[in-house]
This record gives structure tokens, C-alpha cells and sequence, in this order.
């Protein structure tokens, strides 16, 4: 009887011991849950830290003219823009973490700069259009730039000082890729001053790139650019 007793109780410690990890498996596999649900819900908008420009220039693919805008089809551009968004659950499953600006660095990690000449030329590719954002041009004083008039943006814990951004966006095709950007100031740009802090013989500019999921917004920007070519009401 003893023994038939002492079966009986590591029987049941067995099952005791079965159930704690059966419900200590369904609690992870419910919070792993939650946390997909969360992720997938919790949206990134790459241009949110972007303030809202005085217009937008567009350029489309191949072109180094800007197409004519008016108000509604600057509304369709914010749209568009707004359509670059992606959740947070998808950029982790393609293995992005970091869905803040960075700068464009090369293979030795060192930033990439350009001088104004190449900033000038940068505008739409074969295969990415070109939208630039324009803001109030930061104020010249006789000592250089006035920079509590230009824009800032925080990059890698560094200033970067503009009045014009010019973003390149060719489609990420359904995933989430990235888009480069190119921020400025005009001043820096367009001038004959021997002022080293104004010519732009001194001026160097460093891309920079930021996650977005662009296949909506390519194919809104395309659609757009057709009805402006056409003529079409929008």
C-alpha cells in the first residue's frame, strides 16, 4: 500500500509539474502574441520629424524640371508622403532596428560629403522622383548665416542646419527600404561671397538616409505626374 501510495504522489507532482509548464508556455505564447499585435499596430512615418514647408517642388523620374503644382496637387504630395509609413512588427522581421535619420556614410564608416556644386545638381534618376521641400530662406547676415532663422534637424546627436530638402524616392517594392535626403541651406548654395562662412567654395553637405516603405507613394507620385501631364482636374 505504501508503494502504490508513493506512485500515486509522484503522479501527481508529475502532473503538477505538467501543468506549470504547459501554463507557463501558453503565458509566453500569449505575451509573444501581444506583442506581435502591438508591433504590427504601432506605425513609423519616416517625415513626421519634418516640419511642414513653405511648398513642394516635384520632379519626376528622368526630369530636372519641376512639374507645375498648385494647392491641390501639393495636398496630393503630403498624401503621398503620408503613405511611406510602416509598421514596426515588419521593419524587425526584415532585420531594421533603426528608423531614425542617419547619415550616409562609406565602407570605412565615414560620412559622405559633398560640396554645393553636387548638392545643386542632385535632382530625380531614371528610376526615383524628386521631391524637394522648401522652407523660408534662413536670413544672411555680414557675419554668415543667421542659424536661429534656418531649420534643424538632430542627426547622430549632431545639428544639421537647412532651408531646402531634396528627397529621393524610388519604390522599395512592398518592403521597408530606404530613402535619401538631402538637406541645405540656399544661402550656402547660390552666391559669390569670399565670406568663408557664406561661399560656397567651404560648403559641405552629408545625405542622409531614413527607412520607408515607398510603394504607395511611387505609385501615387506616378499617377499624380500622369494626371498633370494630361491635364486632368485634380
Amino acid at each position: 500500500m505504501a508503494k502504490s501510495e508513493e506512485t500515486k504522489k509522484n503522479k501527481i507532482s508529475a502532473d503538477r509539474v505538467a501543468n506549470i509548464i504547459v501554463i507557463v508556455v501558453a503565458a509566453l505564447a500569449l505575451i509573444v502574441l501581444v506583442a506581435i499585435i502591438v508591433l504590427s499596430s504601432v506605425k513609423i512615418n519616416p517625415g513626421e520629424k519634418l516640419e511642414k514647408p513653405k511648398y513642394y517642388a516635384l520632379y519626376n523620374v528622368g526630369e530636372t524640371d519641376a512639374v507645375a503644382t498648385n494647392p491641390a496637387v501639393e495636398n496630393e504630395i503630403v498624401a503621398a508622403l503620408d503613405g511611406m509609413d510602416f509598421s514596426v512588427m515588419s521593419a524587425i522581421l526584415e532585420g531594421h532596428w533603426n528608423y531614425s535619420f542617419t547619415f550616409k556614410r562609406n565602407s570605412s564608416d565615414k560620412k559622405i560629403e559633398i560640396g554645393a556644386s553636387e548638392v545643386k545638381a542632385i535632382s530625380s534618376s531614371s528610376s526615383e522622383y524628386m521631391i524637394e521641400l522648401v522652407y523660408n530662406q534662413a536670413k544672411v547676415t555680414e557675419n554668415g548665416i543667421d542659424y536661429k532663422t534656418a531649420h534643424c534637424l538632430e542627426v547622430e546627436g549632431e545639428k544639421v542646419y537647412f532651408d531646402r530638402i531634396k528627397v529621393l524616392i524610388g519604390d522599395t517594392n512592398g518592403t521597408v527600404g530606404t530613402i535619401s535626403l538631402y538637406p541645405y541651406l540656399t544661402a550656402r548654395i547660390d552666391n559669390n561671397s569670399d565670406i568663408q562662412s557664406l561661399t560656397p567654395d567651404t560648403y559641405k553637405v552629408t545625405g542622409l538616409n531614413i527607412r520607408a516603405n515607398t510603394t504607395n507613394t511611387y505609385a501615387a507620385l506616378r499617377d499624380l505626374i500622369g494626371k498633370i501631364k494630361l491635364g486632368t482636374e485634380i
